[in-house]
């Protein structure tokens, strides 16, 4: 494998994990509740958007209803999200985490009940483009730009604009922001339903680099790897996470074999605990009982 094709491979792996990451973090910062089932929402969303496809074809007009069908299904998720895990879960994270969990595990089974556990290609193109001399897959572009792109803007969202500034208050000091007239519930209700369609569009661009099956829900679990390795509250490190174990499970496949990169994950977060055990960004976070 030449460094452009591996390099182009390793990025669009990186992104995938790195909208899982992300949308693991936000619900974490605000909730303190770690979302296990993001995997599953991220198949759900790629059958949803292959069966509209598949019905409607890859017209404009098709491939415009498929993509509003696939957000309107991620929303709703979303909002299922937000009155499952409720304030008092909020205040008990260890009580929603076992809830998204438990969440994880019906959605799998939803996942075999509709779908079957069929493999499906998503009907994009899936042609190749030379560069130098070397083979690129035009899907795989595509999905680093898209992705890129949704993360640059959720990033700036956050960061910089008064929404962002009230979710971030909203994780540093609940009761302060209940108190400085901060909307609690509307803001938890865009932390989910974000959290939930940027699982979606993870689900997607997964499926269409490979293909969707219900096996592709463990892709979740490397996204959840990803956020725990850039420390769990800080959106530049869930970044920085994903692309470490996107480089590191791309490295192992081309110089070891393709079947030892799926220890990679598990290898590179016992020994983040043992060395760095706040993860990349090394931000620690007290949380205190009154």
């Amino acid at each position: 494998m030449t460094v452009l094709p591996y390099a182009i491979n390793t990025l669009s792996t990186a992104v995938v994990y790195a909208l899982f990451a992300l949308a693991i973090v936000f619900a974490y910062r605000t909730s303190r509740i770690l979302l296990f089932c993001v995997g599953e929402i991220g198949v759900m969303s790629a059958y949803v958007l292959s069966a509209v496809l598949h019905w409607t074809g890859t017209t404009a007009g098709g491939i415009v209803l498929a993509v509003a069908m696939t957000l309107l299904f991620d929303t709703v998720i979303g909002i299922v999200l937000f009155f499952v895990l409720g304030q008092e879960k909020q205040e008990d994270p260890f009580t929603g985490t076992a809830i998204t969990i438990a969440l994880a595990i019906f959605f799998a089974g939803c996942i075999s009940v509709i779908w079957g556990g069929q493999v499906e290609q998503l009907p994009f193109p899936n042609g190749t483009i030379s560069v130098a001399g070397a083979s690129i897959s035009i899907i795989s572009v595509i999905s680093i730009a898209v992705g890129a792109i949704v993360a640059l803007a959720i990033l700036a969202l956050f960061y910089n604009t008064s929404i962002g500034i009230e979710l971030q208050a909203l994780a540093n000091n609940r009761e302060l922001a209940v108190l400085n007239g901060i909307p609690v519930n509307s803001r938890m209700l865009t932390v989910w339903i974000a959290a939930s369609i940027v699982s979606g569009l993870a689900g997607v661009l997964s499926g269409a680099i490979s293909s969707v099956s219900a096996g592709g829900t463990a892709v979740g679990f490397s996204g959840l790897v990803a956020a725990i390795i850039g420390g769990l509250t800080s959106p530049g490190g869930a970044i920085a996470g994903a692309m470490l174990l996107a480089a590191g499970e791309n490295i192992t496949s081309l110089f070891l074999d393709v079947r030892y990169s799926a220890v990679v994950p598990v290898g590179l977060l016992v020994a983040l605990l043992a060395l760095r055990p706040y993860g990349l960004s090394a931000r620690v976070e007290r949380i205190v009982r009154t």
